[in-house]
């Protein structure tokens, strides 16, 4: 019965420090962070990741870019597409280089450099949505801009994986006609999503209202899945899921039923289940690589997201506020990283470093996202 008992224990230790945080002016999303810290095995060791737990929080996860997608504004993400690409790339740019040769200055290898690279490469889109959200920021030129990026990066992200996978032979199995077809199955993905949005335009659809929550739920787990069949991030089917049914006039009965299902149980699981993969021992360990390999991570993914806002004439606030709502981490890296570890790319030792400071990101980033959002608000 532990394991039942296991999601009581989540569920109160982030209503407690979710609370406690907002309280203090923190976020409360990084107060369920900490609370996956606190009972996890870094500290107390009330709690330890399982297979339940893991499965729970990728089902919040989901609901949670769901929800993003059904709150967008879609004329705002079309205006501010350019602008999202950019900060997309140059977010990717910045931190694959910076990470390659932080790694190179520990001695690890090319391949193995590269590859943690990657891993930082990719944006925690659900960290910042949480934050924007709350403060009812989403819908800003700022807020549009994140959303787009992170959720481009992180399609970039798993295609770069693709090709270093291809180009260094990591895995021998995958033959160069197997990876063409992947990428034609990536694409064919794209253009269901863009066939689907014709449809939804289109057709007017007449249910129950009733019927229109669970209907949409379907829809997200089902491209949800797709996405996942065709190795993009599951979130990036859930986000476009979203976009698609706050098209139609049933997106406020939706979102209010999704809102409440996801934070019930499985989006507060998912922030708990994020530190409760904190490793200390991998931090003391490697407590250089860790420092470094943090701050290259910050300062690159800012930098990349700071000065391709500044590109497209954002004020240097707005700049910043985007800089800072991309330097958080998260579900792709930790995808890419347990990849790299099941491939013998990164030891076990610096797996537990890397984890270890996607999680730091992934807390570093509301707390600071919080002040900038709160001052262009009283602007």
């Amino acid at each position: 019965m532990n394991y039942i008992l296991s999601i009581p224990i989540i569920l109160l230790s982030a209503l407690i420090m979710g609370t406690l945080f907002a309280k203090i002016n923190l976020p409360s999303v990084v107060g369920q962070l900490v609370a996956g810290i606190i009972i996890g095995p870094a500290i107390l060791n009330i709690v330890k990741p399982t297979n339940l737990i893991s499965s729970l929080a990728e089902l919040g996860v989901i609901l949670l870019m769901f929800i993003a997608g059904l709150e967008s504004d879609l004329n705002l993400l079309k205006k501010y597409f350019k602008p999202s690409i950019i900060v997309a790339i140059l977010g990717i740019v910045f931190p694959v280089i910076g990470i390659f040769y932080t790694s190179k200055l520990f001695h690890l290898s090319n391949v193995e450099s590269l590859f943690i690279g990657v891993i930082f490469a990719a944006t925690s889109v659900s960290i910042s949505v949480a934050v924007l959200k709350s403060m009812k920021a989403l819908n800003t030129e700022s807020g549009v801009t994140i959303l787009g990026a992170a959720v481009a990066d992180d399609i970039i992200s798993i295609l770069l994986l693709s090709i270093v996978i291809t180009f260094t032979g990591i895995d021998s199995s995958q033959g160069s006609s197997n990876i063409i077809i992947l990428i034609l199955m990536q694409i064919g993905f794209f253009i269901l999503i863009w066939f689907l949005f014709i449809l939804v335009k289109k057709i007017k659809i007449n249910i129950n209202t009733k019927l229109a929550p669970p209907f949409g739920l379907i829809l997200c787990l089902l491209l949800s899945s797709l996405a996942e069949h065709v190795q993009i991030s599951a979130i990036t089917g859930a986000f476009f899921a979203g976009i698609l049914v706050g098209k139609n006039k049933y997106k406020e009965s939706i979102n209010q039923h999704m809102n409440q299902f996801g934070n019930l149980l499985f989006i507060p699981v998912f922030f708990v289940n994020v530190g409760l993969n904190m490793n200390i021992k991998g931090i003391i360990e490697n407590i250089s690589l860790f420092l470094s390999l943090s701050i290259i991570a910050v300062i690159t993914k800012f930098l990349g997201a700071y000065l391709g806002s500044r590109f497209f004439k954002f004020s240097r606030l707005s700049a910043t506020e985007i800089g800072v709502g991309m330097i958080s981490r998260g579900e792709v890296g930790l995808i890419i990283a347990e990849i790299g570890l099941k491939n013998n790319i990164i030891s076990d030792n610096y797996y537990s470093t890397i984890i270890a400071v996607i999680i730091f990101t992934t807390i570093l980033a509301p707390i600071l996202l919080k002040p900038i959002v709160l001052k262009i608000k009283n602007i």
